[in-house]
């Protein structure tokens, strides 16, 4: 299904499931909700109405004919479809990058929000970036590669020089996933309908909109968190969430990597379960 935002892009989401309403929103940037749907899905819609939203210029929604892939237009979106729905109060899920929309929707509507779920999210871009570097030159046997600081271009070129040697030796998986089997079951997934704009991700990662430190927000939101972390997560790096500063969270660090749902979904399942009906 889709619905038009107040400046005409279509957006794709699904809705399933019965009791209390949660979002969830998809990492990246530029990726979809598909995955997660695919394999949390079923577990998940016992118990709550899940809505799941590929954000705009991701997955099966339209891409922005003007580029609009602000902060401020994707909490927009957001807001608009829990009026189109006609949904009160829900969680929120926010996966990854998606932690940083989660994060960020929340601070501008608390009232909407029933709970805040953080999995595997990175709130410091920058601090994600600069863990990766720092393990891919060690991996690659790469010595003295410095950090750029803060210059966002000069971060992006030498995380994509890392990525790309990472992955020409068949390395990177190791920073998301467990077992190669597990990317393998993703791949599958993704294969038919992810046609995300890569001006999406150009704009995310060339914006000081994104890049900024959200862990010092964290702060100011007094709503029930859950922040789920994973032990190998190597993709925003495993003790990113101790930068978060939320007054009363529950943190679970599973037996994971990046993505849990996949690799421990019961455990994952569980414990969203357990925050949710508490």
């Amino acid at each position: 299904m889709k619905y038009r935002t107040s400046d005409g892009v279509e957006l794709y989401f699904e809705i399933a499931g019965e009791g209390k309403a949660c979002l969830y929103l998809h990492g990246g940037p530029g990726y979809w909700s598909k995955s997660f749907q695919h394999f949390s899905g079923k577990l998940l819609e016992e118990h709550l109405q899940m809505v799941y939203l590929d954000q705009r210029g991701c997955g099966r929604s339209d891409h922005s004919p003007t580029q609009d892939y602000s902060l401020n237009r994707l909490k927009d979106d957001i807001e608009e479809l829990r009026v189109f729905l006609g949904i009160e109060e829900w969680f929120v899920i926010g996966h990854s990058f998606g932690g940083i929309l989660a994060v960020n929707y929340t601070l501008r509507y608390p009232e909407r929000i029933l709970g805040l779920i953080l999995s595997n999210a990175t709130l410091h871009m920058l601090n994600s970036f600069e863990y990766q570097i720092k393990r891919g030159s060690d991996n690659l046997g790469i010595m003295g590669n410095e950090l750029p600081g803060d210059d966002i271009n000069i971060l992006r070129d030498t995380y994509y020089s890392i990525l790309s040697l990472l992955l020409e030796k068949g390395e990177y998986y190791k920073y998301q996933y467990k077992d190669l089997k597990n990317k393998n079951k993703v791949d599958v997934v993704d294969q038919d309908g992810l046609n995300s704009d890569p001006k999406f991700q150009q704009y995310v990662f060339s914006s000081n909109d994104y890049f900024q430190d959200f862990t010092t927000v964290t702060v100011n939101i007094q709503k029930p968190v859950l922040v789920i972390a994973g032990e190998f997560d190597h993709a925003v790096g495993p003790k990113h969430h101790l930068l978060f500063k939320f007054p009363n969270p529950i943190v679970k660090v599973l037996n994971s990597a990046h993505h849990p749902y996949i690799e421990n979904e019961l455990e994952f399942t569980k414990i969203v379960l357990q925050f949710v009906n508490h």
